[in-house]
């Protein structure tokens, strides 16, 4: 207790602004069947047609539940369906649960998945992942526990996008980013935008009712306050955003159990290509080698990462390592920039090559390696702007390509068609997540020739040919892959690491 005390007291000298919101009290605290978890901003949208942050998703996989699932192996098994027929590569057959409801009581049958469906395929449908549903020719439903889906052609990762979470259809559809209703073991109860979101376990779920009765995830932007609300038992859970700096101090305690274990989610420093500047490739490889990745993760992640090569982590099977990397290098990022047509500025007091604008979000962690890429950069001769944003305004600008450049991840990345969704260019938001605008007709065939591939050989040939064009083209420089972190209190009983850092494993959680 004395080490960790001593731990509170440097962390409050650093940052004594954040004891003040410490201290307000707040309607949500630790209860004998209530678990308290911390996270790092709310989720931007509950609607599972339009949950594509971190939180979105990880919040809605307990809210809805899917037609399939997939299970901490990767492999797909039944959620909805009890069992599907595959009776030819175009034509799928998913046979319902009985006795499934709704968290509004109405019973689920096929013409609730049919009519979800059409929403995400009607052609005015802003959902970013109309794509994934284009290949559908028909959806049909001969009777309340049959859901019959044609393809106009094969489609590999069609399975995956039937992981999305299904709505009843007698609600409201619009309403679902206010008053979300799914299936899943959690229903929502009630949300205070920016402080939390409240979630109860549902007794009528068809897998069993949770042992837990409430989960509350309290948002708590800022890492310090955040630590500080674990310490003081304000907060039973915390995955994946845990200060790094203290690692070593929650390990040592006896109250507290720290699991950690490499990861395969993806941070990336994120461009604009079509800025003047930035849609200079020379000028994008400059950048990449000014920037100290080792540095990075030995003294900010604290040792919790590892440098990463593209999108798909090392334990990924369709990933590639044999593709450019760029080792920290400001002498030839210096003689690159020249190249690309920005000389060294002669003269002391000489004005930066050019400037640039870094954005990322309030969160201390990304502000600190903003800090760092910034003071990177003005080493090779180039100014940034590094400035963070509360989340939703943050990623917002994301979307609308309101940015030069930012740093992002990716969580939980299974299918390599995520390279389609974040690199064709007919994925540009809202169609899709290619933020940066990049367009290259080869990864546009490429992708689309892994969506039709079934053969899992076959496909990894093509992906391995999409990683080395990624890595060369640099629409995105990446980073690193940072470890799967999860902090509990010794009363938190059940919770395992799920790949990626999804809540899936709630269910199973009981508090002493």
């Amino acid at each position: 207790m004395k080490n960790s005390m001593s731990i509170i007291c440097r962390i409050l000298l650093i940052s004594i602004v954040f004891v003040v919101s410490c201290a307000r009290s707040t309607p949500t605290t630790p209860g004998p069947r209530r678990l308290v978890v911390g996270i790092e901003h709310a989720p931007s949208n509950l609607d599972p047609r339009f949950a594509t942050d971190a939180y979105s998703s990880k919040l809605a996989a307990i809210i809805y539940s899917s037609l399939v699932k997939l299970d901490e192996q990767g492999v797909f098994e039944g959620d909805l369906a009890a069992s599907w027929d595959q009776p030819e590569p175009v034509h799928y057959i998913f046979h319902l649960r009985k006795g499934v409801k709704f968290h509004n009581g109405a019973a689920l049958v096929s013409a609730d998945i049919c009519r979800f469906f059409e929403l995400i395929m009607r052609p005015d449908s802003t959902s970013p992942f109309h794509g994934d549903f284009a290949t559908i020719d028909s959806v049909s439903c001969p009777d309340e526990g049959t859901v019959d889906i044609r393809l106009k052609e094969p489609d590999a990762p069609f399975l995956t996008a039937m992981t999305i979470g299904i709505i009843p259809r007698n609600a409201n559809p619009d309403d679902m980013v206010n008053h979300p209703i799914g299936s899943g073991p959690f229903r929502f109860v009630e949300a205070r935008a920016g402080d939390y979101i409240k979630l109860e376990g549902f007794e009528g779920y068809f897998g069993g009712a949770p042992w837990l009765k409430e989960v509350v995830f309290r948002v708590i932007a800022n890492g310090v306050t955040r630590l500080l609300e674990f310490e003081r038992g304000g907060v039973d859970l915390l995955q994946n955003c845990v200060p790094p700096e203290s690692f070593d101090m929650l390990a040592s305690r006896p109250d507290v159990h720290l699991e950690r274990r490499p990861g395969i989610n993806y941070n990336y420093l994120g461009f604009n290509l079509e800025d003047p500047i930035l849609k200079n490739r020379d000028v994008r490889e400059a950048i990449a080698r000014a920037i100290d990745r080792d540095a990075i993760i030995k003294y900010l992640w604290k040792g919790a990462a590892e440098p990463a090569t593209g999108l798909l982590s090392p334990r990924h099977w369709a990933y590639c390592g044999d593709v450019e990397t760029y080792p920290f290098d400001p002498r030839l990022a210096r003689k690159i920039l020249i190249r690309a047509g920005y000389p060294e500025p002669d003269g002391p007091g000489a004005q930066p090559r050019f400037k640039l604008s870094l954005k990322t979000t309030t969160d201390r962690l990304s502000r600190r390696i903003a800090e760092v890429i910034r003071t990177q950069l003005a080493e090779v001769g180039i100014a940034v702007d590094a400035r963070s944003y509360e989340f939703g305004t943050f990623y917002q600008d994301i979307k609308s390509g309101n940015f030069q450049i930012f740093t992002l991840g990716w969580v939980g990345i299974t299918e390599p068609d995520i390279f389609r969704f974040v690199f064709h260019s007919k994925c540009i938001p809202p169609a899709g997540a290619n933020r940066g605008r990049y367009s290259n007709p080869e990864i546009d065939r490429l992708t689309e020739m892994g969506l039709r591939e079934v053969d899992r050989e076959k496909r990894r040939e093509i992906y391995a040919k999409v990683q080395k064009i990624i890595a060369h083209d640099l629409p995105y420089i990446s980073l690193y892959y940072n470890d799967d972190v999860v902090a509990t209190r010794n009363r938190v009983e059940g919770f395992s690491i799920h790949p990626g850092g999804d809540f899936l494993v709630l269910p199973q959680v009981r508090l002493k």
